[in-house]
């Protein structure tokens, strides 16, 4: 059975329709998060994370961060033995916003804090350690992935 070209034409159109209307019920149910929900109010106070880095800098030891199985441990520069920090630690789940925590600092005597991530889900987790010492703020970023 032979098919015109009007027969032809009029089943490459309704095919091509069939595949727009797909992918647009795709993308609809598509769940899009942003990595903050307050996304335009951060990037305004951008220049406030820059001037925290740029301290982060200067320090003569920098944070450190230690992962094992079921830890994972910041070790925070000691500038004296009186200094106090103060702040949070942030763990964003890229993939999955919902996941996102908040920890506050809370050292030990040699500056260290250990967190538990026995109980996160495996994947990439960005950290984001927003502290204080001696009324100078400082920013520090590190990734891991849990296996």
């Amino acid at each position: 059975m032979k098919i015109s070209w009007g027969k032809g034409l009029a089943l490459a159109y309704a095919g091509f329709v069939i595949l727009v209307l797909t992918m647009v019920g795709i993308t609809i149910t598509k769940d899009v998060d942003l990595v903050t929900p307050n996304y335009y109010d951060k990037e305004i106070k951008y220049q406030e994370e820059i001037d925290k880095i740029n301290n982060t800098l200067r320090l003569k030891d920098q944070v450190k961060f230690d992962l094992s199985v079921t830890a994972f441990m910041v070790s925070f520069p000691a500038l004296s033995a009186s200094s106090v920090i103060k702040g949070e630690v942030n763990f964003y789940r890229p993939s999955d916003s919902k996941k996102d925590f908040k920890v506050p600092i809370e050292t030990d005597k040699e500056f260290k804090q250990v967190f538990d991530v026995s109980k996160i889900e495996k994947g990439l987790w960005k950290v984001k350690v927003n502290w204080n010492m001696d009324g100078i703020e400082y920013l520090s970023n590190n990734a891991f992935v849990k296996q």
